[in-house]
């Protein structure tokens, strides 16, 4: 998208903003006419002030120099009011109210200004109101000589401030009314000063084919429509309940039959033996015959219940099935959405580095899940920025290789099959180079030199998703922490989607992201694990197997299965979820597993039984439990059960103690599962105390040190999995520690967050150079994002 269509789009924008605005002001200059309690007057021109002063500001922003220059004078007028320095008075009102006129028919037209004559006589009158020729409360002397174009388009302004306000007729305004109270004396008025005359107002064709509403009004709007899946859901259930009732009728029908034509023979027998038998064997079967009538004409009434119903669960499967559609594509925003602010970013940051790179954008039109978007933000601009900081080449060196010197960088949107949508962002830059990455992989510890080496390209390559892992030879403010391609893996599979990447070195990479449409529901598998229901997502379920006991390996001391050809690992669902029971049943000659993955691994789960997929409702856990283990959320089923759904990314975590990845078939070092240790140097005891209790209640052990002396002196006795300093503290600060901690090759590879009030681009830069692998500004300190860096680094 160029600059012209994104002005345009910001334009479109603002006469959403600024109809509101105008209305608002028509109205409040309204109710300030006819209220004369002084405080509610200051509230009216208070609320009037701060509209004329933001419409002066989205003016700006949009480049309509004349609206703003209108509005300055507006805000101006309003405060000289507010301060007493003009009385209000029929001649004010009027000219404020033609101002919001003439600003609604500049914005009618979608056109600028034609001559300045207008602008001049409206700025005119404000010019004199401001400088109080008109602070005496004077009645307005009639105009009876005015040309009938004038009145004709006041008459059209109020006609239509009265639609759009929607009040009857009876509580607006009488001009006849206010006329009356003039006297007949009509006042000299100055020939120049005399009011422009506006053009009719022109009926805006765009007006209520939109409205601005709240994202959070939106949200909770689906939130009600989608809780009608659990209505739908219960429907069917009884519905499924009413065929087993009639199906149990059905088999009653059948032994009743069987036994009736029985006692018919055992009566004649009975009959013919003794005659009193005859008498009370006609009372019996006088009652049964009774007892079958009525339970045959029970069954005839179920049978139709049951009928009636099915059909009214079908209506109502239809119609909510619409409405959540419908529902959903009201929070769907087109993808240009996301992409707007990309390629001013991309040029920017480019130019600051001294390349030249175009941004080819395709799929802007298709419409995705407005929550997936705001969850792609942050991760895509991180690729975007790696794609310019260790991609694009400079244009010397690309000359070099004879490539254009104009660098390229593509994001490609396409909808597929199965209500996905499809993201492909890549660079013809330099592509991943595996031997930096074995190499980066072997300093970092993250594997071992013999296990680098028998690493494919494309597993070396699939290193960079790990926690930690940068290929940047000096970090820089744009990327080479380690952590946005991680967080960004961490991120897809959240949001259910899957990842892929190739990349040629020398030729460039791409990174392709499947993800579904919308969040608001999604098809899940119900299992049965020691005897409780779990439900797993069904995007994350590769397949479900039948494994006999007798084919399970054992391959240094972990259970394997063979699947597809490869090995696979295979853990007890209830053992990873610390439920009681043990893992593999052996006395089973068969056991059911359900092979989960994501992107970039996969791993087999016994579980006792897998019941069936159905399409959920996702259910938040509230803030109460914000995060817990293992756990995504829950959903109801269609009996009122509430049932907990599988956090698949974290299930594959606790299964193996780590990140494992199909990319990688070597085994990555493991540590032992122990507390990790981190120290806080804070000069501030209260900063101090507070970044102790939220650690400690993370599971951190957590050692604090007062000054950068006395945290490098406990880094020399102790050792640490991580160091959260502060920057300015006394006898040595967080740069100096962090250089010192750099240079000292004892402690070199130890991750340090720099936390600090220090915001400007200098300090961040600074922070950067000395060696910091994140630095958070503790204006904009959230502790939930604190805790994921620290649990990425270490």
């Amino acid at each position: 998208m160029d600059e012209q269509e994104l002005l345009r789009r910001l334009r479109e924008a603002f006469k959403m903003e600024s109809a509101e605005r105008l209305a608002s002001l028509s109205t409040r200059l309204m109710d300030l006419e006819k209220t004369e309690n002084t405080e509610q007057c200051q509230e009216i021109l208070e609320v009037v002030y701060r509209e004329a002063h933001s419409l002066k500001g989205a003016a700006r922003a949009v480049n309509l120099s004349e609206i703003e220059t209108i509005s300055q004078s507006m805000e101006g007028v309003f405060g000289a009011m507010k301060r007493g320095e003009i009385t209000p008075s029929s001649t004010v009102f009027d000219t404020m109210h033609e101002v919001v006129s003439f600003i609604e028919n500049i914005l009618a037209t979608e056109q600028k200004i034609a001559g300045k004559d207008e602008l001049a006589a409206i700025l005119q009158q404000l010019e004199n109101l401001h400088a109080g020729q008109t602070t005496a409360s004077r009645p307005k002397p009639p105009r009876p000589a005015e040309p009938p174009a004038v009145n004709d388009a006041l008459q059209q302004i109020k006609d239509t401030m009265s639609a759009l306000l929607k009040e009857p007729p009876g509580k607006q305004t009488s001009t006849g009314a206010d006329d009356g109270a003039r006297p007949d004396a009509p006042a000299k008025e100055p020939p120049d000063k005399s009011p422009p005359k506006l053009k009719p107002a022109v009926e805006n064709p765009n007006l209520g084919s939109s409205v601005r509403i709240s994202t959070d009004r939106l949200d909770k709007l689906l939130l009600k429509a989608e809780e009608m899946i659990a209505v739908k859901l219960s429907v069917s259930q009884e519905v499924n309940e009413l065929k087993k009732l009639c199906q149990s009728f059905e088999s009653w029908h059948k032994k009743w039959t069987r036994k009736d034509s029985l006692l018919r023979r055992y009566r004649k027998e009975l009959a013919v033996e003794k005659e009193q038998g005859d008498t009370r064997s006609a009372e019996i079967q006088k009652f049964l015959d009774w007892n079958r009538d009525f339970i045959n004409s029970t069954h005839k009434d179920i049978r139709i219940l049951a009928k009636s119903a099915e059909q009214n669960q079908r209506f109502l499967d239809r119609k909510i099935t619409y409405f959540l559609e419908d529902m959903k594509r009201v929070i769907m925003l087109p993808s240009t959405t996301l992409f707007a602010p990309f390629p001013r970013m991309v040029r920017e940051l480019g130019r600051s580095q001294g390349k030249e790179i175009d941004l080819e954008l395709k799929g802007a039109e298709i419409e995705i899940d407005r929550r997936i978007l705001e969850e792609l933000k942050d991760p895509l601009v991180h690729l975007l920025r790696n794609c310019v900081d260790h991609g694009v080449e400079k244009p010397e060196e690309r000359r070099m290789l004879n490539k254009p010197e104009r660098g390229r960088i593509f994001l490609h949107v396409d909808q597929i099959e199965g209500g996905k949508v499809e993201i492909t962002l890549g660079d013809d830059g330099h592509g991943i180079d595996p031997d930096m990455v074995r190499n980066s992989a072997v300093k970092r510890g993250l594997i071992s030199a013999e296990d680098a080496a028998r690493l494919t390209e494309k597993e070396a390559q699939g290193l960079i998703f790990h926690s930690g892992m940068s290929t940047a030879s000096s970090l820089s403010q744009l990327s080479g922490r380690g952590l946005g391609m991680a967080i960004f893996l961490e991120r897809v599979e959240k949001l259910g989607g899957q990842l892929d990447f190739s990349s040629i070195p020398g030729k460039g990479s791409s990174f392709t992201v499947c993800l579904p449409l919308s969040l608001a529901t999604f098809r899940g598998t119900l299992v049965r694990v020691a005897g409780q229901p779990f439900l797993a997502p069904s995007s994350h379920l590769v397949a479900v197997l039948h494994v006999n006991v007798a084919s399970i390996r054992t391959v240094e001391n972990k259970a394997t299965i063979t699947y597809d050809g490869e090995p696979l690992s295979l853990v007890g669902l209830a053992d990873t979820l610390q439920m009681k029971k043990p893992g593999i049943r052996k006395e089973s000659n068969k056991i059911q597993v359900m092979v989960l993955g994501t992107s970039n691994r996969r791993i087999g789960f016994e579980v006792d039984e897998v019941l069936a997929e159905q399409e959920v409702l996702f259910k938040e856990l509230g803030k109460q439990l914000l995060r817990v283990k293992n756990i995504a959320g829950a959903t109801i089923l269609g009996t009122g059960q509430v049932v907990p759904i599988l956090n698949v990314h974290d299930l594959l975590k606790s299964a193996v103690g780590t990140v494992g990845d199909r990319f990688v078939s070597a085994r990555i070092k493991q540590e032992e599962q122990k507390p990790k240790s981190i120290l806080v140097v804070e000069d501030s005891i209260t900063s101090r105390t507070l970044l102790k209790s939220i650690l400690e209640a993370s599971g951190y052990v957590v050692t604090t040190a007062v000054d950068g002396v006395d945290g490098y002196t406990k880094l020399k006795i102790n050792n640490f999995d991580l160091v959260l300093s502060d920057v300015e503290m006394p006898r040595m600060s967080g740069f100096e520690l962090t250089e010192k901690i750099r240079a000292d090759e004892a402690l070199a590879n130890i991750p340090l967050i720099l936390c600090t009030s220090l915001a400007t681009d200098q300090d961040r830069e600074r922070g950067i150079q000395v060696g910091a692998n994140a630095y958070i500004v503790k204006s904009n300190f959230d502790q939930s994002n604190l805790l994921q860096v620290i649990e990425k680094l270490i």
